[in-house]
């Protein structure tokens, strides 16, 4: 069991700082978007919920929204760091839970359904972050909803090929 959480740790370790990864981020100046990056740590939460159910895909969206929390939100002028510690961590659980009860249900081995699956949550991720920000901050103009969510989605079957090989999980395999 400790063995199983420290590799779980790690993965997720490994996926938020994927994110921080110059070579992987995208500016679009002609959109105004500013700097996009690709949900490392969604498409882990997308993961983990889809092979081993609802309770795992609430803790891991948990502990990921939280790193999320630490070093997302700022506020522009003086550059000041606001912790809002919640934000992600309860739409990441949220996410979590309801992509673990659809477990059974969703084709996790096609590469159609889960573009479809990581670009909606994706995007609904994106806009209840962003919606609950402004309610608690300032509703920022140049929060970019639909271009993360789609390179995100456009990653996403590559980052699942080697999340399966990695944590060994079979195609067919039932969580």
């Amino acid at each position: 069991m400790f063995l199983e959480i420290s590799v779980v740790t790690l993965g997720m370790m490994v996926s938020y700082f994927l994110t921080e990864i110059q070579l992987l981020k995208l500016n679009f100046d002609f959109l105004d978007t500013g700097v996009v990056h690709p949900d490392f740590l969604l498409i882990f939460l997308i993961f983990f919920a889809l092979y081993r159910g609802e309770l795992v895909g609430i803790w891991v969206g948990f502990f990921a929204g939280l790193l999320m929390d630490g070093t997302l939100w700022r506020i522009s002028e003086g550059g000041n760091y606001v912790s809002v510690i919640g934000v992600h961590a309860s739409i990441y659980s949220l996410a979590g839970f309801i992509l673990g009860k659809m477990n059974r249900i969703f084709d996790r081995y096609r590469l159609a359904p889960l573009f479809v699956l990581v670009l909606g949550t994706g995007i609904v991720v994106r806009f209840l972050a962003w919606t609950m920000a402004g309610i608690f901050l300032e509703f920022n103009r140049s929060h970019a909803i639909v271009v993360p969510a789609l390179y995100t989605a456009v990653l996403a079957p590559i980052w699942f090929a080697l999340l399966s090989w990695v944590y060994r999980i079979q195609p067919g395999e039932v969580p």
